[in-house]
């Protein structure tokens, strides 16, 4: 276990180097010895807002086909009538996507849950309540934040295998909580940091100026915060549906896009 840890965990690699290091220099230069420790720090810390550079933890962020695919995601729901009108639009264009749902939401609304599943989409763990500080609480609470949600999920025939953490933030402690757990870290690589639907407008046009191959997209199934833009949100999603396709790139379901399973089902969903 802890051979294996080593060889798959660059962190903890990093940390023994320039521990050594840093502890051969004390004798002679204990200033150097401090900055050596004090990168490292800042290494984690930065590591822990750049999930994709899987220094933390494995992680998946986007897909490795080297064809025209993208997949869509979407979070922080299940959400009326947000949720609804999107897997109508979805269906519209034939589109499959994955959302990744808090347990809070999924306890709200379970009867989009099994909507969603029912359409052919795939379901993700999102953490219970989706506080946007999760990474920064202890392990117990962020195993109890996973682990709730997935059995909520699970007793409505949902076995996730995928976590997205809120925001995109992980840490040191993610990865021992999502082996126990049997599940994978995935978050995105092309989003149009809309905050969670607080910044609508253009979010079509954001996302169609820099997706490409393989990106995960990251969307959000919850009501745009400002009533104004309510009417601008679904036109949005639907343009950049269009714009996808005009680019030439092929919507395919994120377990096709990563070459992994997102999630199984129970016969009786």
């Amino acid at each position: 276990m802890k051979r294996k840890l080593l060889s798959s965990n660059p962190a903890v690699v990093t940390g023994i180097v320039l521990l050594a290091v840093s502890a051969l220099v004390f004798a002679v230069n204990p200033l150097f010895a401090a900055a050596i420790a004090l990168f490292y720090i800042l290494l984690c810390v930065s590591a822990c807002f750049l999930p994709q550079t899987n220094f933390l933890l494995p992680e998946i962020s986007r897909g490795q086909t080297g064809k025209n695919l993208v997949a869509l995601t979407f979070d922080d729901g299940p959400a009326e009538p947000t949720t609804r009108q999107i897997l109508d639009l979805l269906d519209k264009y034939s589109v499959k996507a994955t959302f990744f749902v808090s347990g809070i939401n999924a306890l709200r609304y379970p009867e989009i849950i099994k909507e969603i599943v029912s359409r052919g989409h795939s379901i993700g763990n999102h953490s219970f309540s989706h506080n946007p500080f999760l990474m920064l609480t202890n392990f117990n609470n962020l195993y109890r934040e996973i682990s709730m949600a997935q059995e909520i999920l699970r007793k409505m025939g949902i076995n996730t295998k995928a976590f997205r953490p809120p925001v995109g933030i992980v840490n040191p402690k993610l990865s021992p909580i999502l082996d126990k757990l049997g599940m994978f870290c995935l978050t995105f690589s092309c989003r149009a940091f809309d905050a969670g639907n607080f910044h609508v407008k253009e979010i079509g046009s954001k996302i169609l100026r820099k997706v490409k191959a393989d990106d995960i997209i990251l969307l959000h199934d919850v009501p745009p915060r400002r009533k104004e833009d309510s009417a601008f949100f679904l036109p949005e999603i639907e343009r950049l549906l269009n714009g996808i396709i005009a680019k030439g790139l092929c919507i395919v379901p994120l377990a096709d896009l990563i070459n992994q399973e997102v999630m199984n089902r129970s016969d009786n969903l």
